[in-house]
């Protein structure tokens, strides 16, 4: 069985004039929301990471630092794929899909709406939107990454940050 947690980016500020939409930090509501769902996961959904695979937009990098310090996972593992920022739905399956067999479990965290788009394809599950800092937890029965494919997940959990 392989495990899914697909993690939209915590709240950001709006770009500024002089700040690109790559350079936006996270607002204090996002500060806040991703180290509470880190602890959540951990503790309510007993979440173990194998990997995690994270947009390297700034939003996203301080997402991951800020959520993974509450899994205890080293945040110098995460892999940066650049991919999850400038592609689509059908390059964030490729990435889950070529990811090493050995881990039982992989987190991507990236942005709407492909994010959104990802969970509908894998889950068959209809959701407008996927908050900031919402994590969907899709399970398959399958031993291989490569073999995840449209509607074979199943929908273990979805936990956004205004109902934990």
């Amino acid at each position: 069985m392989k495990e899914l947690f697909l993690v939209r980016h915590a709240k950001s500020s709006w770009p500024s004039a002089t700040e690109s939409d790559f350079d936006r930090p996270l607002n204090g509501r996002g500060k806040k929301d991703a180290p509470i769902m880190g602890k959540h996961l951990k503790i309510s959904r007993e979440v173990v990471l194998g990997q995690v695979i994270c947009s390297p937009a700034k939003r996203a990098r301080a997402t991951a630092k800020r959520l993974l310090e509450g899994l205890d996972y080293p945040f110098e593992q995460v892999v940066w794929k650049e991919v999850i920022y400038s592609g689509n739905d059908t390059d964030l399956l490729k990435l889950v899909q070529g990811t090493d067999d050995g881990h039982p479990s992989l987190m991507v965290i990236g942005h709407n709406p492909y994010i959104t788009d990802l969970v509908c394809l894998l889950a068959n599950e209809s959701i407008d939107d996927m908050p900031t800092c919402g994590v969907f937890a899709v399970t398959f029965d399958v031993t291989t990454w490569s073999s995840v494919s449209s509607g074979l997940g199943k929908k273990r959990f979805f936990d956004v940050p205004k109902l934990i």
